[in-house]
């Protein structure tokens, strides 16, 4: 009887198998459409769970805070508003860290696009005027270039086409971002105050959930649900709040250096290396190329200089300063950070180089807690 009940449940589960394969194999670009209307449909309060999780960082650290005042007075009606109080400033010291990045960059960005042509010119006429006077090359070797038949002036309009043509294409991109972004502003409204009220209500929301769980779940398999869930809340609270440190770090150090070398452009540069640091591994490199080339266009052999300066600090932060502030909250080897960076930059870009790194590290140490469980019940110790 035991044995016929196991039959028709593995048939049962074997037979809805079959129908799902099929079902996909025939209707799966259905199925990818309705995905894509029901994801546009709940992208808002897709959105404000995402706000929801970085706002809760720091209205968590300064809610503690604010907890620790004084039970008579102005601290008794703090302690009494700390959930509000403390989504307040949190919001709103997000908001002006971004307008104040903005205003750092976008202005810079704008000065230089304007002088980018006459410094152009200006380093093409230089870099001929070398070419033409310089004595220290080999006689044999002017003479070979100048038997190519090269044409510098043919050469130096062509890049500058190729350059501003691309920097009209940038610009054209620019746009059309602005202008998606412009059409997006409902939905991040919406986002915004959907993130508040998850805030807002968070204990008495997280009840719930545990009420349905339990209600309709066996305990055993709810505790470690929710024991997942609590793994995955704080290794991603550990990883973001790591992330901004240590790109907040490498500003500083990139600031200090360029300022004592004067550099040009050595606050828009620092801010740009700490914005873009937020994205794993490939984010201050990425700063990095666009720095030497801001600097290029200025002075070519500052520009060498920086680049031996962001060599020389980013061995500083892979060695001892993402370790010890990163790795250790996210405990994940280097390989899987390196593989899990490249499988989320193929599947969600950007978002997924930054989202990856802790899912792994989840799936990580829980991988590795089952594994020691399983070689402790066989009683093996692999060495």
């Amino acid at each position: 009887m035991e044995l016929e009940k196991k039959i028709r449940g593995k048939t049962a589960i074997l037979i809805v198998l079959a129908f799902g394969l099929y079902i996909g194999f025939n209707y799966w670009n259905n199925i990818v459409a309705i995905f894509i209307k029901v994801y546009n449909l709940l992208f808002p309060f897709i959105l404000g769970g995402c706000i929801a999780f970085i706002l809760n960082i720091p209205a968590r650290f300064i809610s503690k805070k604010l907890l620790s005042c004084s039970d008579k007075g102005i601290g008794k009606i703090i302690k009494k508003h700390s959930t509000g109080i403390s989504i307040v400033i949190s919001f709103f010291a997000i908001v002006g860290i971004f307008v104040l990045i903005s205003s750092i960059i976008i202005p810079n960005i704008i000065e230089t696009a304007a002088i980018l042509p006459k410094t152009f010119d200006n380093s093409a006429r230089a870099f001929q005027k070398w070419m033409n006077g310089n004595t220290k090359l080999s006689n044999n070797v002017v003479n070979l270039i100048n038997n190519m038949g090269i044409d510098w002036n043919n050469i130096f309009n062509k890049a500058k086409s190729i350059i501003f043509n691309g920097a009209g294409s940038m610009l054209l991109s620019t746009l059309a971002a602005a202008t998606t972004l412009a059409s997006a502003t409902v939905e991040f409204i919406l986002g915004v105050i959907f993130a508040i009220y998850i805030l807002a209500q968070k204990r008495s929301l997280g009840i719930q959930f545990k009420k349905l769980l339990y209600a309709f779940m066996k305990k055993e398999k709810v505790d470690s649900i929710l024991e997942i869930l609590k793994l995955t809340n704080l290794t991603f609270s550990n990883f973001i709040t790591g992330q901004c440190i240590v790109a907040a770090i490498l500003g500083i150090m990139f600031f200090i250096i360029m300022m004592l070398l004067s550099m040009p452009y050595a606050l828009m540069i620092s801010v740009l290396i700490c914005s873009l640091s937020i994205i794993p591994v490939l984010g201050s490199a990425i700063g990095c190329s666009l720095g030497v080339i801001l600097i290029l266009m200025v002075n070519p052999i500052k520009a060498g200089v920086f680049l031996i300066v962001f060599l020389l600090i980013k061995q500083i932060e892979d060695n001892f300063i993402y370790p010890k502030v990163v790795g250790e909250s996210v405990g994940l080897p280097a390989i899987w950070v390196l593989v899990a960076i490249t499988l989320g930059g193929k599947i969600s870009g950007v978002a997924g180089m930054i989202i990856f790194i802790p899912m792994f590290s989840v799936a990580y140490v829980l991988l590795r807690k089952e594994v020691y469980i399983r070689l402790k019940g066989k009683d093996l110790e692999i060495k």
